[in-house]
């Protein structure tokens, strides 16, 4: 019998009513996800021996590599275009565990590359607020959750910036009074962890400013709760309405990226890119970002 009221783990799949114990059916039940079993190989293959902090970028056994992915794309776009700097993104920090690696691969790619990396994390600070739309995930999230021990984390964040605020404030204050430091550091990467419909429409306006300088031609994002959810709610109905009202500058998923990346990552199908079709640098080859003659073969 179901018990009414039982608190669950939905969105980690557990059916309703059910608590993991830790036993071995729990522990099978982790381990049948792709997602457990890609962590869980990422964290063994990165403790061989050999095994360096270039062989572990490189193959994306890093924590959070769907971060570190889009760090190396936002400076290896900067890098080819000519930039010095870039700029990457969180819109949700939470307690900051994110902000953190995101940070940490910052500090990887910079050095790897040559182009100076900045990091913002955008946050309420005291939780999620209430929801303003059923399209928010109401019945996943609630007013409170995630709050953050903003001094231990500013403690432990060095040159990482963390603004704290209603996002449709902070957003455009920041846009308005770092304009001149985001012209030499365009943003590159923007990951999107508000869990909400609304939050996350507010935080694109990112990508409306009718001026270019701030970001790059193309910036990869990723949505962090797309799963569980359909594109009619959440993260990606607020991509699908700014979509239909920019259609010049689309978000669109990153087609095949699982081909394309080691160990078939489950986090590959959270890739996406703001194309920004009107960028003066939209146009502007790439040299290097792929082969340019396939000669043939013997």
């Amino acid at each position: 019998m179901i018990r009414r009221g039982s608190r669950t783990t939905a969105q980690k799949g557990h059916p309703f009513g059910r608590r993991p114990s830790g036993g071995v059916a729990d522990v099978l039940w982790d381990w049948s996800k792709s997602g457990t079993r890609h962590a869980a190989r990422s964290r063994l293959i990165r403790r061989l021996p050999g095994v360096g902090s270039a062989a572990a970028y490189r193959f994306g056994l890093v924590e959070r590599p769907h971060y570190a992915y889009g760090v190396r794309r936002a400076t290896e776009l900067a890098a080819r275009l000519g930039h010095r700097g870039v700029t990457v993104v969180e819109f949700g920090v939470a307690g900051g565990n994110g902000l953190l690696a995101l940070a940490e691969h910052a500090r990887h790619y910079a050095a790897a590359t040559g182009v100076a990396v900045r990091v913002v994390g955008f946050d309420g600070g005291a939780g999620m607020p209430a929801a303003r739309d059923p399209r928010d995930l109401p019945y996943l999230f609630g007013p409170g959750f995630y709050v953050m021990d903003q001094d231990r984390l500013r403690a432990r964040l060095g040159a990482a910036e963390l603004v704290i605020g209603d996002i449709a404030e902070t957003l455009p204050d920041y846009l308005d009074t770092r304009a001149d430091l985001l012209r030499a550091h365009p943003v590159g990467f923007v990951g999107l962890d508000l869990d909400y419909y609304s939050s996350t429409t507010t935080a694109l306006g990112l990508f409306r400013a009718p001026a270019h300088e701030h970001v790059l031609p193309r910036v990869t994002c990723y949505l962090d709760d797309l799963p569980g959810t359909i594109e009619q709610i959440g993260e990606a109905a607020a991509v699908a309405d700014f979509n239909a009202a920019h259609p010049g500058r689309p978000i669109g998923r990153v087609l095949g990226l699982r081909a394309f990346t080691p160990f078939d990552p489950p986090w590959a199908d959270q890739m996406y890119v703001h194309h920004r079709l009107d960028h003066p640098d939209y146009a502007r080859l790439e040299v290097g970002a792929t082969g340019d003659q396939l000669p043939l073969d013997r």
